[in-house]
């Protein structure tokens, strides 16, 4: 990602911001220029625009861009009526990707293609976006104009970058979709509670997880979970198996967090000396292979979260909730079980981790793979998919949901890719 930005004097703006900062602006994503558009039959290689809104957008984001996951962005959410590309972007925790998707406009009428992806790490995507906004606060600098409220809200997000601590404060307030400068003292206090529990990766993936559920109670949860007798959740072999898993599949920098799952999914099968046609009936099944007791059980109910993962001791446990009785329960527990022991496997270190639904997410999407490839592997899928079973039989067969099935079928090319070699 790279851009350019010429500035036009003696723009027409009543915003003294907006007037000084119009420009002929050009982005490139993996080097093609995505602000090509065309107006009526003529092309344009730029835009022009006023870039104040766009840095501004950026400097009030920046908490929920860098905290959140599960969320898009795009430069249309403050383009202040000027017509922009629009321009996607998104971070999952570990890689910052950005996109151009087509998008037309009536009035005038005008068009910009879609364009190429880009995944960039935390500390480039860092960089791009900061560079942006201070090469717009540099021009309105040399124009005598340097107390804006873009300028003031960038000096506080510099001075809480210098932090840690401040950051992942402002990075939980942006995971929930708040202002970390204005949050009450109810919020700031479960922020707090939270970073009791949570650190890291996990804390993100908690409280953006929590967006949309009570967090408090699920800290609740957490709590109530953990205070039962260790034999209802104990994976007792899951520690040294996912220490030895990670030397037999190392990670691959930078691959994805999903080709991490599937490669250590297929490691601990081996490890295990368990089949591809192997079946995982029930949540017990499952549970004993980790190493569970008999007495392993479900957590109570709750809202947001699937499974939490829990490391005391150098062992594990996994609280499991409680997902009811009705007839796809059971595939949907061990699914749940089947990620969380996917956490452990990808992340050995030791950690306290949720399992919840987020999909943008490192952690969860490496689960989620881990899930989908140990009970259901795609060459047995596919397999079965030759020998004329549809869908629906496949997924009985299996005990899992036939969504599952469906995304290995649709994501087999990059599971071979993902384990090859």
């Amino acid at each position: 990602m790279r851009f350019l930005a010429k500035y036009l004097e003696n723009a027409q703006n009543a915003a003294v911001e907006e007037r000084f900062t119009v420009a002929e602006f050009r982005l490139w994503l993996a080097e093609q220029n995505v602000t090509m558009n065309l107006r009526g039959n003529d092309s344009r290689d730029h835009i022009v625009i006023s870039l104040y809104s766009l840095a501004e957008g950026l400097a009030h984001d920046w908490w929920s861009i860098f905290g959140s996951r599960d969320r898009h962005f795009s430069l249309i959410d403050h383009r202040t009526g000027f017509a922009v590309p629009d321009i996607r972007f998104s971070f999952d925790g570990a890689a910052f990707e950005i996109s151009a998707v087509q998008r037309v406009y009536q009035n005038p009428n005008l068009r910009f293609w879609a364009g190429p992806s880009e995944s960039l790490p935390r500390n480039e995507a860092e960089a791009q976006l900061s560079a942006l906004i201070e090469n717009v606060l540099e021009h309105l600098k040399s124009k005598k104009l340097d107390n804006t409220s873009a300028a003031l809200r960038w000096a506080r997000v510099l001075a809480s970058r210098e932090d840690p601590e401040e950051q992942v404060f402002c990075e939980c307030a942006g995971a929930l979709g708040r202002d970390p400068y204005a949050v009450d003292v109810s919020i700031s206090s479960l922020i707090e509670d939270a970073a009791t529990t949570f650190s890291d990766e996990p804390l993100n993936e908690f409280m953006a997880g929590a967006r949309m559920f009570s967090a408090a109670n699920l800290l609740q949860w957490i709590r109530k979970a953990e205070s039962r007798s260790v034999g209802k959740s104990t994976m007792y072999g899951l520690t040294e198996l996912a220490s030895k898993v990670a030397l037999e599949a190392p990670a691959r920098p930078p691959e994805a967090a999903w080709a991490l799952g599937y490669r250590r999914a297929r490691a601990v099968k081996k490890h295990l000396n368990i089949s591809q046609a192997h079946r995982f009936k029930s949540v017990q099944v499952l549970a004993k292979t980790f190493g569970a007791s008999n007495n392993f059980e479900a957590a109570p109910r709750v809202d947001g979260a699937r499974a939490l993962r829990s490391d005391h001791n150098n062992t594990v446990s996994i609280h499991l909730r409680d997902h009811g009785s009705n007839s796809e329960a059971e595939s949907v527990a061990c699914f749940g079980l089947a990620r969380a022991v996917g956490d452990v496997a990808c992340f050995p270190e030791p950690s306290k981790a949720i399992v919840n639904d987020l999909r943008l997410a490192t952690r969860q999407s490496a689960g989620r793979a881990f899930a989908a490839e140990f009970l259901a592997p795609v060459d047995e899928v596919q397999a079965m998919l030759k020998d004329g079973k549809d869908v629906i039989t496949i997924a009985d067969e299996f005990g899992v949901g036939t969504t599952l099935v469906e995304r290995q079928i649709e994501n087999a090319q990059r599971i071979e890719e993902a384990c090859r070699g």
